[in-house]
């Protein structure tokens, strides 16, 4: 029992002097110098910038943390993407052959928005409450082969090419007296347009279809059909979402849809 007790003894010293040999070799690498209340660190380009020491090493903290999650997340991917096409015929050889030529593809439906003041101000608003068939025969709407739906978003699983769609529908109220949509600024188009967004990268808008106002002949709405559509080139991780400039318009319609297959 002695024994086993000193042995463990022995493993703790160890364990605390390797952790403070790291500790210390992990700060020998950090430049830091301090003066007074004060902490001087590398800021994002290098750079040497002072602070508040508690404040100043929070914000060095949060950003080498994010840029590290950043790196790990974009070379997991990296690795994911080389060990498929490494290994791909191995895995078709012993594995349905049907299920490697199967490509990737999804269509959405939508419901009537639940319309948030946020949403209403915003210069151009995501379409968040798209809908599918969870059953894999419906040709209506449907997410197949990997690819995945996340908050209004299609997730793309494979690196490729790939045809890009959405329609939309539009409904703009006007002035009973004199057929003037009920806006401010008439100036202001309607727009419809699909974005890309991906970890590594800022969102981007990909294309976009653009519509003046008109005086309704009824005098009490105008519609609008908009669709826009393009083939671009997609990374494994991209998320593709629909914005439009004023998603009040969409409360009244049924048919719109969303979607994206792989070329």
């Amino acid at each position: 029992m002695d024994k086993a007790l000193e042995y463990n003894s022995i493993i703790v010293f160890v364990f605390a002097v390797l952790t403070i040999a790291v500790v210390l070799t992990v700060l020998s690498f950090i430049p830091i110098t301090t003066q007074n209340d004060q902490i001087c660190l590398p800021i994002a380009n290098r750079n040497i910038q002072c602070g508040a020491t508690f404040y100043h090493l929070r914000d060095y903290l949060d950003e080498s943390i994010a840029n590290a999650y950043v790196k790990v997340m974009k070379e997991d991917r990296d690795r994911k993407q080389k060990y498929l096409e490494d290994n791909k015929l191995r895995l078709m050889s012993v594995s349905d052959q049907s299920f490697w030529e199967a490509k990737p593809a999804a269509r959405l439906k939508r419901t009537n928005p639940d319309i948030t003041t946020d949403i209403k101000v915003a210069e151009m608003a995501p379409i968040r409450d798209w809908m599918y068939d969870k059953d894999p025969l419906s040709t209506s709407s449907f997410l197949r082969n990997g690819v995945r739906y996340r908050n209004g978003r299609l997730v793309v699983p494979v690196d490729g090419t790939y045809f890009l769609y959405s329609l939309i529908d539009f409904f703009e109220p006007c002035d009973h007296s004199t057929g003037k949509p009920s806006i401010e600024d008439l100036k202001k188009p309607i727009k419809h347009a699909l974005f890309k967004f991906n970890i590594d990268t800022a969102e981007s808008e990909i294309t976009s279809n653009i519509q003046p106002h008109h005086i309704s002949k009824n005098k009490f709405y105008n519609s609008y059909s908009s669709y826009v559509s393009t083939i671009v080139s997609l990374k494994a991780g991209d998320e593709i979402s629909v914005k439009v400039s004023n998603i009040t318009y969409l409360q009244y319609t049924k048919d719109n849809s969303f979607g994206l297959y792989l070329i």
